[in-house]
């Protein structure tokens, strides 16, 4: 018993200095902005069969798992556009004689934000819901105007600064639903490319 005595101390000491080595599990990133507040922000612009449109999207966020780094968040986004830049007219083809066009969507969904304390920022998203589209054409056409679904993907790449990350995305939207009649049908979704800020 004498002998174990001082192993049994030794390998103590050794436990104890090993615990007290290890450095404390960082906390849980907390948001400084309340769940009912905006938490993230999309200005960019879709290119669609010739048509041109920057659009403006505001992010709600309410986070169902958080650790320290990463999160998972479900979303409820609000956005507006409105075309910069028409097709080239074309005989024969009504809908290139375009004058004005808008897409303003509401959609729910699902998104992955990783961001590192003074370090990179990195997400994804899908989301979905209804897109409201119109638009008026040149030449005595009657306008368009409608409402459909649409389905969004994005990346997000960017650096973290404090609880704001910025930083760029990109993406693509896909429309389902749309009626063969519908002229402004072929300018709705498309490759999309911007700046984000989230401040989760």
């Amino acid at each position: 018993m004498n002998r174990k005595l001082p192993v049994l101390l030794v390998f103590s000491l050794g436990l104890a200095s090993i615990a007290h080595a290890q450095s404390p599990r960082p906390p849980e990133h907390v948001s400084p902005t309340p769940a009912w507040l905006p938490r993230g922000l999309f200005l960019g612009t879709t290119v669609r069969q010739g048509a041109v449109t920057p659009r403006v999207k505001v992010q709600w966020q309410l986070t169902f798992f958080q650790d320290r780094n990463d999160a998972f968040a479900l979303l409820l986004e609000g956005g507006l556009g409105w075309a910069a830049a028409f097709p080239d007219p074309e005989a024969g083809a009504p809908q290139t004689l375009l004058g004005s066009y808008y897409e303003h969507t509401a959609q729910v969904g699902i998104g992955y934000r990783n961001q590192r304390t003074g370090g990179a920022h990195w997400g994804f998203q899908v989301t979905g819901g209804p897109v409201f589209y119109g638009a008026h054409f040149d030449g005595g056409t009657p306008a368009d105007h409608r409402t459909t679904g649409i389905i969004e993907g994005r990346i997000h790449l960017g650096y973290q600064w404090g609880a704001t990350g910025v930083g760029v995305a990109v993406g693509y939207s896909e429309p389902f639903g749309l009626k063969k009649r519908s002229l402004a049908r072929s300018f709705v979704g498309g490759p999309m490319f911007g700046l984000f800020m989230d401040w989760r």
